[in-house]
């Protein structure tokens, strides 16, 4: 269980956005952007379509992450399918889990 605190909320909220993003977020092999069926259920709060909330996803990531990375390669590259045909969506599931930090 998370536990914020009210001095510093913003950026507690700032590092479990980008923490939730690193972690439900992938590219496959086959250039495929992997994103969490919830995050596309939600996605008129960050962008008008399909290709303005991979352009947000890309922003939010750090500079220095691979991911980001393989964002820009699969968005930048030559395109063999449309926007829609890049993605895959992973399987909402509702269960409950803990997320604990080790430090």
């Amino acid at each position: 269980i998370r536990v914020y605190t009210a001095e510093n909320v913003m950026n507690e909220l700032e590092n479990a956005k980008t923490e939730f993003l690193q972690a439900s977020i992938g590219v496959t092999i086959k250039k495929r952007i992997v994103l969490p069926k919830l995050l596309y259920w939600y996605m008129r709060d960050f962008a008008d379509d399909l290709e303005s909330l991979l352009e947000w996803i890309y922003s939010q990531l750090p500079r220095t992450t691979s991911l980001r990375k393989s964002i820009m390669d699969c968005l930048k590259g030559e395109r063999k399918w449309p926007i829609q045909k890049m993605v895959e969506l992973q399987p909402y599931v509702s269960d409950f889990r803990y997320i604990l930090a080790l430090s």
